[in-house]
């Protein structure tokens, strides 16, 4: 029996010293990465989080969360999570969808009747994969600095413009369409936007860091935000987001991110069926893929940014099942990776408008390392 004991005891042992061994290459990779991009004058500072299963398994800040004050980054600071707004906005489609009050291919204006009729109809399931023709930013709209009441006075900003294209023949990446969304979840739901993503998101999923960036209200932990200026790292101009909530107007921490996308990766927060209609990818009328599900990226989309961007040895960490998103905002920048299969979610934050070539080398390195670890 003694002899039983010890050798079960060596197996444990060695299970653990194992894992540890695993979770401490995990950190020193992230680790390594992190602190070797902060030192680029396009990076001030960043935020890291890992998870697997149902755990938080590394957070972590990098450099300062503002030039002037020299306040460095904590896993707590708040940054703007820009266009990863749009997966979140997904969710509560999701929820409303689940409860039958949503036709994803019903036209827009059932649900937002001051939307005007078109040259041909447009659906949320159209707008959600970005092929609805409605148009992206123009001018200085990502400059804005007006305050919005509503979602309803923000989209007021384009809905009277006409279509790009006809709904289902191309894809144009449009925030604007993520806005429309925001108005006709409204309608479907019978309550205001963002109370339904505080009471059917936020407080579900226990992310409680993260809330619509309104500028009249002080956030404490909120970052400040950077671009470039003659080689530096500046301040960069105010903007008031208020128009694009479900666009790119949310802030959140990389740990809360994390939390999102491990909600994701199995029924629980939404139904398995629900989940394949989110990440299954949509097709254009001639048959080629348009990179997104609903509000989700694809892992093809993914492997073909890599190509572009040289980043090909990466290409093993991406396996058929993961979903991304990215984000860009006024002088910040996010990057949310959720690998279904495996269990993992990897959330960064950066508050310096160049940095996401430092967002994707982080990580697709934490990516890397989580699944190395399994």
């Amino acid at each position: 029996m003694k002899a039983y004991n010890l050798a079960f005891i060596g197996a444990v042992w060695s299970l653990l010293s194992t894992s540890v061994y695993a979770e401490n290459n995990l950190d020193q990779a992230i680790i390594a990465a992190a602190e070797s991009e902060v030192q680029k004058t396009t990076v001030a500072g960043l935020s890291v989080a890992v998870g697997k299963g149902n755990d938080l398994i590394f957070a972590r800040g990098f450099g300062v969360a503002n030039i002037e004050t020299g306040d460095m980054v904590s896993p707590d600071t708040q940054m703007r999570v820009g266009s990863v707004s749009k997966v979140f906005t997904a969710a509560l489609l999701a929820k409303l969808y689940e409860d039958g009050k949503l036709d994803l291919d019903a036209p827009v204006e059932t649900y937002v009747p001051a939307f005007p009729s078109k040259q041909w109809p447009v659906s949320t399931r159209q707008m959600a994969a970005h092929m609805s023709g409605i148009r992206h930013y123009k001018g200085d709209e990502f400059l804005n600095t007006r305050h919005f009441a509503t979602v309803s006075d923000g989209i007021e900003m384009f809905i009277h413009d006409p279509l790009n294209f006809e709904p289902g023949t191309r894809v144009q990446y449009s925030s604007h369409a993520w806005n429309l969304i925001s108005a006709a979840l409204e309608g479907a739901g019978g309550n205001d936007f963002l109370s339904m993503m505080d009471d059917r998101v936020f407080s579900d999923i226990e992310m409680h860091d993260t809330a619509a960036e309104d500028a009249t209200k002080t956030f404490p932990n909120l970052s400040a935000f950077h671009l470039d200026e003659n080689g530096s790292p500046a301040i960069a101009p105010f903007v008031d987001n208020s128009y694009k909530w479900a666009g790119g107007g949310f802030i959140g921490t990389a740990s809360d991110m994390v939390r999102f996308g491990l909600s994701h990766t199995e029924p629980g927060f939404l139904k398995q069926e629900t989940l394949d209609l989110l990440f299954t990818e949509q097709f254009l009328s001639s048959g080629k893929p348009a990179g997104f599900g609903i509000g989700w990226m694809t892992a093809g989309n993914m492997r073909a940014r890599l190509e572009r961007d040289g980043l090909t040895e990466y290409m093993p960490a991406i396996h058929d099942h993961l979903v991304w998103h990215s984000g860009g905002s006024m002088g910040g920048v996010a990057l949310l990776l959720v690998d279904t299969e495996h269990d993992i979610a990897v959330g960064l934050l950066a508050n310096h408008g160049q940095a996401f070539p430092a967002l994707m080398h982080v990580g697709l390195e934490a990516l890397r390392a989580a699944l190395t670890a399994q």
